[in-house]
C-alpha cells in the first residue's frame, strides 16, 4: 500500500512539474523570439535612417541596387534622422521608371540588400507627424483639420495656407498663376480652421493646388493638394522629369513594360516655360527654357517623357507646378517634392501580420518638415 501511495506522489509530482516548467519555457522562448525580432527590426532602421548608403549620393545617379554597396536613406551630411528627398523618391514611386531613365529601388530590391531576404518581410510607411484633412466648402472656402495619429484635435496650430491657380490665355499663349496667401490661421478647440481665400474670376482656368504649412510650437509639416487637370512630373535632384497619365492609369496593376492593362496617356506633351517653384518662405517665378528640354522615350514604349533642368532648386522646395498641353488639353503640372504619404511594402495586409511582427517608429526631417517613419518586420521563416 505504501509503495502504491509513493508512485502516486511521484506521478503527481512529476505532472505538477511539467505543468509549470513546460508553460513557463514556451513563454519564456516566446519572449525571446520577440525580443530578437525587436533587436532586428530597430537594427534595420537604424540602418535605413542613419546610413546614407554608399555611395552617399545614390539618390540623384542613375544607378541599380547591384550597384550599392550599402543602402540607407540618410541625407548627406545631415543632422540624424534627417532624410534624403531623392532617395525617397527612387524606393516608393512606383511610377518612376514609366517617365524617366532613372532605375527605381523596389522594396525587394532593399529588403535583398538589407540581408532581410527569405528570413523577413518588411512594410515601411512615411506620414507628416500631424494628420491634416482639407475640406472644400467652395472654391475658395475650406476646412482644415489638425490632429495627431492617435486622433487628438490639436489646438492653437499656427497655419499657413497658400492657394494657387493658373489661367491660360489662348490669345496671348501666356500662362498667369494667382496666388492668395493666407497667413496665421489658427485652429479652434476641434483642431479646425476655416480658409477663406479671394474669389478672383477670370477665363481660362487650368487647375489650381493648394499648399499647407502647421507649425505648433516647431512641431512643422506640409501637406498638398491638387484640383483640376493635372500632368505627371517628379523631381530628382535638379532634374524635373514630366509625363502623362491617364484618368483610369493603375500604378499597382503595372506588371511589365509590355502588355500592361491601362498605358500612360498617349500623344505629345508641350510644355509652356512659366513655372512657379513654392517654398515655405516665398513663391518664385522660373521660366523652364527650351533648350534644356530632352524628349525621351522609355525602353519598350513609345510615349515620350521630357527632362529638363532646373538651376538653384531650393533644397526646402515642396513643389515645382507649370502647364503642359496634351491632346489639346491644358493640364497643370504639379511635382512635389514634400509628399503627403509614401507606403512600400505588403499592401492590404490584415492584422496578423501585425501580430505576428514588431512595429518600430521614428521622428524623421524631409526638406525641414516633420514626418514619421514606421516599420513593420516580421519572420516569414522560423530559424533554428
Amino acid at each position: 500500500m505504501e509503495y502504491v501511495l509513493s508512485a502516486f506522489l511521484l506521478v503527481l509530482l512529476f505532472l505538477s512539474t511539467v505543468t509549470y516548467f513546460i508553460p513557463v519555457s514556451l513563454y519564456r522562448a516566446t519572449y525571446i523570439a520577440e525580443g530578437q525580432l525587436q533587436l532586428e527590426a530597430e537594427k534595420v532602421l537604424n540602418q535605413l535612417l542613419l546610413s546614407p548608403g554608399d555611395p552617399p549620393d545614390w539618390g540623384c545617379l542613375n544607378i541599380s541596387i547591384s550597384e550599392l554597396k550599402a543602402f540607407g536613406l540618410a541625407a548627406i551630411n545631415g543632422e540624424s534622422y534627417s532624410l534624403d528627398a531623392d532617395k525617397l523618391i527612387r524606393v516608393f514611386d512606383f511610377s518612376l521608371s514609366e517617365f524617366s531613365n532613372i532605375v527605381p529601388i523596389n522594396l525587394n530590391d532593399v529588403i535583398s540588400i538589407l540581408g532581410l531576404k527569405g528570413k523577413y518581410g518588411l512594410y515601411m510607411k512615411l506620414t507628416p507627424a500631424l494628420n491634416l484633412s482639407l475640406h472644400k466648402i467652395s472654391d475658395y472656402v475650406y476646412r482644415v483639420v489638425v490632429k495627431t495619429h492617435e486622433d487628438i484635435p490639436v489646438v492653437n496650430a499656427k497655419i499657413k495656407a497658400v492657394r494657387i491657380a493658373a489661367y491660360f490665355d489662348n490669345n496671348e499663349k501666356t500662362v498667369t498663376y494667382v496666388e492668395d496667401v493666407l497667413d496665421s490661421v489658427y485652429t479652434d478647440y476641434d483642431g479646425s480652421a476655416i480658409l477663406n481665400f479671394t474669389e478672383i474670376g477670370m477665363e481660362g482656368g487650368v487647375g489650381f493646388f493648394m499648399v499647407l504649412y502647421v507649425d505648433f510650437h516647431g512641431f512643422s509639416v506640409v501637406s498638398s493638394f491638387i484640383y483640376g487637370n493635372s500632368g505627371y512630373g517628379v523631381i530628382i535632384g535638379n532634374d524635373l522629369y514630366v509625363g502623362h497619365i491617364d484618368d483610369d492609369f493603375n500604378l499597382q496593376e503595372i506588371k511589365t513594360r509590355k502588355g500592361k492593362p491601362n498605358n500612360p496617356g498617349g500623344g505629345a506633351i508641350h510644355l509652356l516655360p512659366a513655372a512657379l517653384i513654392v517654398t515655405p518662405k516665398s513663391i518664385e517665378s522660373t521660366v523652364l527654357f527650351d533648350g534644356k528640354i530632352l524628349p525621351i522615350t522609355p525602353q519598350g514604349g513609345a510615349r515620350p517623357y521630357y527632362k529638363f533642368e532646373l538651376e538653384g532648386l531650393d533644397s526646402d522646395a515642396v513643389i515645382v507646378a507649370f502647364v503642359i498641353k496634351n491632346l489639346g488639353q491644358y493640364k497643370l503640372v504639379v511635382a512635389r517634392r514634400a509628399y503627403n504619404s509614401l507606403e512600400g511594402g505588403v499592401r492590404g495586409f490584415d492584422n496578423s501580420v501585425f501580430a505576428r511582427g514588431v512595429h518600430v517608429r521614428r521622428l524623421v526631417k524631409i526638406c525641414g518638415f516633420l514626418y514619421y517613419f514606421d516599420i513593420v518586420l516580421w519572420r516569414i521563416v522560423e530559424e533554428g
